[in-house]
């Protein structure tokens, strides 16, 4: 049996935990319940260690005994859960194992005007082999509203995982650190200005290249000169420092500025130039960037924006000056057409210097699109489709391209309140120029049934864009 090893996150599981339930107890009346569930389920992969020949093939049953405890009351959600799970392989027969899964998430309304955020995960299958990820993570965030026109957001974002590396195919353990702190002013309606620091780390088990500590400041301001007619700029700055004695560090200096004009209530039409110094070891890199495009029924967190430009391309080393277009991409949105259906959609395009998973591989231009369509079937039958593309072109220090596909869906049935049953199947292609990695196509299909007395008390979960795109992409 394998048991959970003590590391950072279980510290912040135990603290986090210990600031949390307290509260609730003290203040107002709480609904607990316990909840046991059993989950049985089937999988089977054509291609287990994605691999372009050479397929293997793999069974695995797992069996989950879960226990749930759910905390609520006016001021707090919170949710634990224990679920151990054996695992048993039809050929791997080494990997057969006991695994300890935990998870912990909690909202706190501390104050009128102050809230907090926390979740956990730890993943009990913690061994590190080849084909199989993992990964224990954290989350805590903390949301205050100052003044009537003031307010301030902290987080903290942890994860410790074993996975594929984008840079060499090879799965590796590394630890990453995330903390960011903003301060956002409103100066009227539509008008508003602020600032945020972002502070990341990402470190390897075993010394690598892509370990790297980054510090980036960022400012902006959104003013409306008229009814129609309003400007919007940005600044940011930010430095990386790679571990390795070769790397090549650099500092990052970008800013734009768009005139934006107002067609219609939910329309509105933009012109934008954007400027990027990147200063490096090996050579300046210098992007000048014009775009147009449209917003479409934009708010805070939600909207469509589309554009065109042009990215001009100055190289201070052994690359070529070029001229290349880019689309601007930054949509998210749920569709709720019917009571039964709703479609979300994602998508997004970059330039920078690579982050994780292929910090050594310097600047890229990245594309990523995708859907998840849920429809109600019957009273106790649902659906889910979804798809995913992902292009990275690497232009730095390798000339590289890789694109993901990936498109699967799922039947859900509850003949019984306390009985589900599932089915799903998913399709994965990857392709890549780069010689020392493989492509692969890789087909997946799992079924498993869920067996639990009553529906356990859960904090109300919103489908944020960040767990969508985790969903999809990760």
């Amino acid at each position: 049996m394998k048991l959970p090893r003590i590391t950072p996150y279980a510290y912040f599981l135990v603290a986090a935990t210990s600031l949390l339930i307290p509260f609730p107890l003290a203040h107002a009346r709480m609904v607990t319940q316990i909840v046991p569930t059993l989950k049985v389920t089937e999988e089977y992969k054509d291609n287990y260690f994605q691999t372009e020949t050479d397929t293997f093939e793999e069974w695995k049953t797992s069996y989950e005994l879960g226990f749930s405890l759910g905390f609520l009351n006016q001021r707090s959600k919170i949710y634990l859960e224990y679920n151990p799970e054996y695992t048993d392989y039809k050929n791997l027969d080494d990997r057969d194992g006991l695994d300890h899964n935990f998870n912990l998430s909690g909202t706190w309304q501390a104050t009128k005007h102050t809230s907090a955020m926390i979740d956990m995960n730890y993943d009990g299958n913690d061994g590190n082999n080849t084909g199989e990820s993992w990964k224990h993570s954290a989350s805590a965030s903390v949301d205050s509203q100052l003044t009537k026109t003031i307010t301030t957001s902290i987080a903290y974002d942890y994860s410790n995982s074993y996975e594929q590396q984008v840079r060499t195919g090879d799965y590796k353990e590394h630890q990453t650190h995330s903390a960011n702190a903003s301060i956002n002013k409103a100066l009227g309606p539509r008008n508003s200005m602020g600032a945020n620091f972002s502070y990341e780390t990402d470190a390897y088990q075993n010394s690598d290249a892509d370990e790297y500590e980054s510090y980036e400041p960022s400012a902006f301001l959104t003013y409306w000169f008229t009814r129609r007619d309003g400007v919007e700029t940005n600044l940011e700055y930010q430095e990386k420092k790679f571990d390795a004695p070769d790397g090549n560090d650099y500092e990052t200096i970008a800013g734009d500025i768009r005139y934006i004009r107002k067609f219609a209530k939910h329309l509105d039409g933009y012109a934008k130039y954007r400027h990027y110094i990147s200063d490096r070891e090996d050579g300046d890199h210098v992007i000048y960037h014009p775009s147009v495009g449209v917003d479409w029924d934009i708010t805070e967190d939600s909207g469509i924006s589309l554009g065109i430009g042009i990215l001009f391309h100055d190289w201070d080393n052994n690359n070529d000056d070029s001229t290349d277009p880019f689309l601007d991409l930054n949509v998210y949105k749920i569709f709720n057409f019917s009571p039964k259906g709703s479609l979300s959609i994602t998508a997004s395009s970059s330039y920078e210097e690579s982050d994780e998973d292929a910090a050594s591989l310097g600047y890229n231009t990245s594309y990523q699109a995708g859907f998840s369509l849920n429809y109600k079937l019957a009273r106790r039958l649902s659906s889910q489709l979804f798809g995913s593309y992902q292009l990275q072109q690497f232009e730095d220090t390798i000339d590289r391209q890789d694109d993901t596909i990936e498109i699967g869906g799922g039947l859900t049935w509850n003949p019984l309140k306390w009985l589900q049953i599932s089915a799903n199947a998913s399709h994965t292609n990857y392709k890549t120029d780069d010689s020392s990695r493989d492509n692969y196509k890789d087909n997946t299909i799992s079924v498993f049934v869920r067996f639990a007395p009553e529906r356990p008390i859960r904090p109300e979960k919103i489908l944020s864009r960040k767990t969508l795109e985790a969903k999809l992409f990760d």
